[in-house]
């Protein structure tokens, strides 16, 4: 931020969008705060959104150009800005919303675990869902606290080590169906436009389609479902 200037350009433009939708000053906070200031959803996912956002237009002032766009979660926003499915006030208004809600959503928790899908899905108890793959070999899953830690003691009993994730809620889970409807009825009212650079999807694991891109629904659903992180890179390496 002190260095380069494009960043620090394009971070302000984030900051002052952020501060009407949040009533927050994410400058100060990033800057000045403390990290439980950063620890709520509803101000992390923004403070990411933030960063990535001006470290990807540094890159592009470099002359680096991407031929396509891939983001994890929250990172999927700064992809699709990038690609042009949102301008970037839309996308502001956009992540400020979706971490509110999550924000909002039942607790739960989420753990790392070295196992492919079907390897988990053999240990899975009621409840529990895989949030995430990874790569073949690694899988999040989340839930309500009671059945992490059910699915943690089942596999600590067969000598199958899992790793918490720091989160507060169950993202990527049916945990979030319950802000669904909101945020679909929020997104049915923005503009929404086709990439024009190629993105993939967390959703799908493949190149998202125009249509997918333009659809309130497909955005809405990848709140809920897993993330397919492992297809979306075997993608990208093919």
């Amino acid at each position: 931020y002190d260095t380069e200037p494009v960043f620090a350009e394009h971070f302000d433009a984030c900051t002052t969008a952020f501060q009407a939708e949040l009533g927050l000053d994410l400058h100060e906070a990033i800057f000045g705060g403390t990290a439980a200031d950063l620890e709520r959803i509803d101000r992390s996912q923004p403070a990411l959104f933030t960063v990535e956002y001006a470290l990807a237009k540094l890159v592009d002032s470099y002359g680096v150009r991407a031929g396509s766009y891939i983001g994890y979660s929250t990172g999927e926003y700064i992809a699709a800005t990038l690609a042009g499915v949102f301008d970037l006030q839309t996308a502001v208004k956009t992540v400020a919303l979706r971490a509110r809600l999550m924000h909002e959503s039942p607790p739960g928790a989420m753990v790392a675990v070295a196992l492919s899908p079907a390897d988990v899905a053999q240990h899975l108890v009621p409840g529990a869902e895989v949030s995430a793959v990874n790569d073949p070999g690694n899988c999040v899953v989340a839930g309500p606290k009671d059945a992490v830690r059910a699915f943690t003691q089942r596999l600590g009993e067969q000598g199958i080590p899992v790793r918490r994730v720091r989160a507060t809620h169950a993202f990527h889970t049916s945990q979030m169906d319950c802000m669904l409807g909101e945020f679909r009825e929020f997104l049915g009212r923005q503009q929404l436009n086709v990439p024009q650079t190629r993105l993939l999807s967390n959703l799908t694991g493949t190149w998202l389609t125009d249509e997918q891109a333009a659809d309130p629904d497909t955005w809405t659903r990848q709140i809920s479902s897993t993330i397919r992180f492992a297809d979306e890179l075997d993608a990208v390496l093919s």
